[in-house]
């Protein structure tokens, strides 16, 4: 009984196939595809020129014994027709003098010899060169002509034979003169020539490579040090930059790569940035937590209560946290700010109104400048609140919390100003870093208020800083535009800002405002 075995599943064979296929070859790297490349193209550069060049040498050669193979015929013809035999003075009287003594006359080409084949004879310049004329084989086929005529012959020993042959009767004499040409002995005369075509494209074809290697090496250095830079890359060092060169497309390459990369160290240090925010943020609400479940006497309603109560308020201060990481980390998006235009006095206008139930203070305006800006009125408004919110805890009731605005060829100011303890000048650079509250708790230790401000700062191209809000004391907290924020007023816009609060450019300290009563100033 014969025993068969079971062939192979075909997705097993076809994954064997696939290994062999992915093992077997590698493919040639970028440098040797782009020499191999130019390798070919060179050489059938090389070839393309030297064999049209050799195809049409051949034909000028064989063009050229054509022509002189006829003036030869010619040259008999009219010998024959009208010539004098020299000895006598007379008409050629037989063919065998008729060949003699055009012979004598004709001074022939190197690889050319004439030859005049009579009944039982044949007459041969004596300088003739080759022996074909004792070729039976050729003497038949010249011989069988009755009239002029051309042909090749390929004769055993002398290679191509190009001749014209002019049947002749003269004086009862019939015989056959010829012209030929060893054409194998004219090609030949062409080796050399192309011998040394070929040495010097050969050459030639090595130092192209030898260039071209030089050239090509150069030309992938940007890319090997982009492969190498991306090996070297980790998820922890994005630092290691590309050194751009020139203004080619490499050179473009290269910057674009490095704006890759300073874009990932962007977004990784962002990332690490709100890591790091939620672990320090909400590891101080859920120890609290922790501690007082733990703690909390499950059979006490009064401790429940209390316990439930502090939970709610440490929850609710986690998602306040975790709006503000939120919003820190969208402020690097190209989305998070959506510019219209908008009227800087206005907005400010708009923020005092809603500022005003965040606490029983003295709320004033400082200055107005009627300047349109190009910004995002949501988050400005955003900014601004938070500053009076810094400033409503800095304060206490009765005292004076100040909003202002002005414009300048430079840019525009928007601030809050407070009279509260102000900012010391120690920490006025560091204030804007997260978790930085300052001496004074300005932010109620939350620590990222006044970074969400500088973030929205910056996200309109400028920035936040403090100072103090005059002599006596007091916090000036400024977002800065930039000049390139400054929008034209519509033209069909009415302003409804009175030019006398404006001081025509930015202040160095805000003059005293008045009170606001229901968001008016009087």
């Amino acid at each position: 009984m014969r025993a068969e075995r079971a062939a192979p599943p075909a997705s097993a064979a076809e994954g064997v196939e696939g290994a062999g296929a992915t093992f077997g070859w590698r493919r040639p790297s970028l440098r040797r595809r782009v020499l191999g490349s130019i390798a070919l193209l060179s050489a059938v550069g090389l070839l393309g020129a030297g064999a049209p060049a050799l195809l049409l040498e051949r034909q000028r050669v064989e063009s050229r014994v054509e022509r002189q193979l006829a003036q030869e015929i010619r040259e008999f013809t009219e010998l024959a027709s009208s010539g004098i035999d020299p000895e006598t003075g007379q008409p050629f009287s037989d063919a065998e003098r008729l060949f003699t003594v055009s012979m004598q006359r004709n001074v022939p080409d190197e690889n050319e010899i004439h030859v005049g084949y009579l009944t039982g004879s044949t007459i041969v310049q004596a300088d003739g060169g080759g022996e074909v004329h004792t070729d039976e084989d050729f003497r038949e086929l010249a011989t069988a002509h009755d009239s002029p005529a051309f042909g090749e012959y390929d004769a055993a020993g002398h290679g191509r034979i190009s001749y014209a042959v002019m049947p002749v009767v003269q004086g009862g004499d019939r015989g056959h003169y010829v012209a030929l040409y060893y054409l194998d002995r004219e090609f030949a005369e062409m080796q050399a020539t192309i011998r040394s075509y070929a040495a010097g494209a050969v050459i030639a074809w090595l130092v192209l490579l030898v260039a071209a290697s030089l050239l090509v090496r150069r030309l992938l250095r940007p890319m090997e040090e982009l492969r190498d830079t991306a090996e070297s890359i980790t998820e922890t060092d994005l630092s290691r930059r590309l050194e751009v060169h020139g203004d080619d497309e490499v050179a473009d390459l290269s910057r674009q790569f490095n704006g890759m990369l300073d874009r990932l160290q962007e977004a990784l240090g962002a990332q690490r940035g709100m890591l790091d925010d939620a672990g320090h943020e909400l590891r101080t609400p859920i120890t609290v937590l922790r501690g007082h479940l733990e703690l909390m006497d499950a059979h006490d309603p009064e401790d429940v209560e209390g316990v439930r109560t502090l939970a709610v308020d440490e929850l609710d201060r986690m998602s306040g946290l975790v709006e503000d990481l939120i919003v820190l980390a969208k402020a690097r998006r190209p989305d998070f700010v959506r510019l219209e235009q908008c009227e800087a006095a206005l907005l400010v206008e708009d923020c005092l109104a809603k500022a005003r139930t965040l606490g029983e203070r003295r709320w004033v305006i400082d200055q107005l400048s009627n300047v349109w800006i190009s910004g995002d009125p949501r988050r400005l408004t955003q900014a601004l609140l938070q500053l009076a919110a810094n400033a409503v805890e800095a304060t206490g009731p009765g005292d004076e919390i100040g909003f202002g605005c002005a414009g300048g060829p430079h840019g525009v100011q928007l601030w809050v100003r407070d009279t509260g303890p102000g900012v010391p000048p120690t920490e006025r650079f560091r204030i804007f870093d997260r978790h930085r509250s300052g001496s004074t708790g300005r932010e109620g230790g939350s620590g990222l208020g006044l970074a969400i401000v500088m973030a929205i700062a910056q996200a309109h191209g400028g920035t936040a800083w403090v100072s103090a809000a005059s002599a006596a004391g007091g916090a000036r907290f400024v977002v800065e535009l930039p000049a390139e924020a400054l929008a034209d007023a519509p033209a069909d816009g009415s302003d409804d800002v009175d030019d006398s609060d404006s001081l025509g450019g930015l202040p160095d300290e805000p003059t005293p405002g008045l009170p606001v009563v229901g968001g008016d100033r009087r």
